[in-house]
């Protein structure tokens, strides 16, 4: 049997004109999926040459080979050669996907090929097929429609059925018992298929963000990068813009999945009496499903906080690197700032600012902050500061970032009406290791410059008042004793102003508002410490009734 197939293979290589390769998908594809390896791997090594030989006429056999092929991609060495020839199928099945398949319309189809069987029929029939039946046992008639097919194949013209697809891709990923090569690979293919055929996807878009976040939870690496990937892909293609894709014009959503809501503008949101807080990001590639995303983001980073702990950071530095960092930190920041759970806005808004002041994929960003030369510039220190006042001490370090030392020390000068606590004491001391990173070197190199930066000074020594005797209290210690006497450092050119003053006049912050907000976030943080005390004494005493 194995060597008749295999004269029959030579001689459909050898005039692949006269072969009606439709007519026979249908049967490769339940063959790929047998339980015999020897069977599988025949059928798999002709999968392979149809889709060569063939190429786009079997493309509206796509969802049934994806079937076949997808769970070999994660078969172990013991069937490496299965695998390996799944791989070629796999890819040769994604190179045929072109963008003119975006611009199709499947009424205007030329002629009818053979209905590929549904993901159903495609799970069922191998078993059957490894029961012991024959091939001439099974019911060929069921699984081809005969018709009169043109001799070339060139002339062929085929539209790609990309709702089955989407629906064997969207069925793999919901499958935890998948292997992570798999599971890669069908991220590829909604990647791909985005690139390709935007347009058409992002009728699927909304039955599909919900599992794609689930996958940021996935155990590897390599899973979460083409998870975000494809992600950012959504979030940035311009084919999100159109109208006709919105949620509520997908009238086959699955129920049970979370809706998703995009937030109003922040100038909308913002109080009418604040100046040059404009909260939004205006880049114009990115689109409403952006906004989307980092919703949902940071509502899965709240109900799932060890996510939020062990990948959390390396979710949102990628995301850096894929999408526009500015962007990315001015919603974050705006969607925080209406955030209800306080306790998590807090750790969020400390995750946010290691990331901000550490990251390398950052730098351009630090840059901009650290000037505030521009209007935009500005509007982000002003955005940020206001989400950032859910934690003190990182308020106090993007005051450091932005050179505003005088409204450091006056945000320190508060801290004495704040609750001191384990945690607070530990992030000052978090800060005080920074100030010795390379982040913050034009920072220590400006406690040089004592006549012109008196307020940076006094902050740091605001710091060190705040510390324990700790290491991090000697380390500041020492840092402070180093400053230099200004007698010693006068110049005679004292007509030249600094560029610290010249750049504090131009920037046009109010700072007195600023400050306000930070008194009030601070004591709503304050009263929602004192009910969940007052909650856990409650409890407590039920306990012990």
């Amino acid at each position: 049997c194995e060597v008749a197939l295999g004269e029959f293979l030579k001689e459909i290589k050898k005039n692949p004109s006269s072969v009606k390769f439709a007519e026979m998908a249908n049967i490769l594809v339940i063959h790929c999926q047998a339980a015999d390896d020897l069977i599988q791997l025949t059928a798999m090594c002709w999968m392979r040459e149809f889709i060569q030989l063939a190429g786009r006429v079997m493309l509206p056999y796509s969802s049934g080979i994806l079937t076949a092929v997808l769970p070999c991609l994660s078969y172990d060495d013991r069937k490496k050669n299965i695998k390996e020839v799944a791989n070629v199928c796999n890819q040769s099945l994604m190179k045929l996907v072109i963008p003119e398949d975006d611009e199709m319309d499947e009424a205007k189809q030329s002629m009818t090929l053979p209905a590929e069987p549904t993901l159903e029929e495609s799970l069922s029939k191998p078993e059957a097929a490894s029961s012991g039946e024959s091939l001439s046992e099974l019911d060929i008639t069921a699984l081809i429609q005969p018709l009169s097919f043109p001799c070339s194949s060139e002339r062929i013209q085929v539209t790609l059925n990309l709702d089955g697809i989407v629906q064997v891709l969207d069925c793999h990923l919901h499958d935890t018992s998948i292997g992570m090569m798999t599971r890669i690979a069908v991220l590829k293919w909604l990647y791909h298929l985005y690139i390709k055929t935007p347009r058409k996807m992002f009728r699927h878009t909304d039955s599909l963000f919900p599992i794609l976040l689930r996958t940021l939870s996935d155990e590897s690496d390599e899973v979460i990068l083409k998870d975000l990937e494809v992600l950012a892909e959504i979030a940035s293609s311009p084919a999100g813009q159109t109208e006709g894709h919105g949620p509520s014009d997908v009238s086959d959503v699955r129920p049970g999945l979370v809706e998703l809501h995009v937030p109003a503008r922040a100038g909308q949101l913002s109080s009418s009496g604040t100046k040059g807080l404009e909260c939004s990001p205006s880049t114009p590639t990115m689109n409403s499903y952006f906004y989307k995303f980092m919703i949902n983001l940071l509502k899965r980073f709240s109900s799932e906080r060890k996510l939020l702990e062990t990948r959390g950071a390396f979710i949102i530095r990628q995301l850096c690197l894929l999408l526009n960092a500015e962007n990315i930190f001015h919603s974050m920041a705006d969607i925080l700032l209406r955030e209800e759970d306080l306790k998590f806005a807090s750790t969020m808004v400390h995750t946010l600012n290691t990331i901000l002041l550490t990251s390398s994929e950052l730098f351009q960003l630090r840059n901009q902050l650290k000037d505030l030369k521009t209007l935009e510039s500005r509007n982000l220190f002003c955005c940020l500061y206001r989400s950032w006042c859910h934690n003190p001490v990182t308020t106090v370090s993007l005051c450091f970032l932005t050179q505003n030392y005088k409204h450091a020390y006056d945000l320190i000068q508060k801290f004495g009406d704040l609750e001191v606590t384990v945690d607070f004491l530990t992030e000052v001391d978090k800060l005080v290791q920074l100030i010795e990173c390379p982040i913050f070197t034009y920072l220590r190199l400006q406690l040089l410059d004592v006549k012109n930066n008196p307020y940076l000074i006094k902050a740091l020594y605001g710091l060190l008042m705040l510390l324990p005797q700790s290491s991090a209290f000697q380390l500041l210690s020492h840092r402070l004793q180093c400053v230099p006497n200004p007698e010693l450092m006068q110049t005679t050119d004292n007509t030249k102003p600094s560029a610290s003053f010249k750049r504090a006049s131009a920037s046009n912050i109010d700072y007195t508002e600023l400050l306000q907000h930070f008194e009030k976030v601070q004591n709503k943080h304050l009263e929602a410490r004192h009910q969940r005390a007052g909650r856990a004494e409650q409890l407590d005493r039920r306990v012990v009734l």
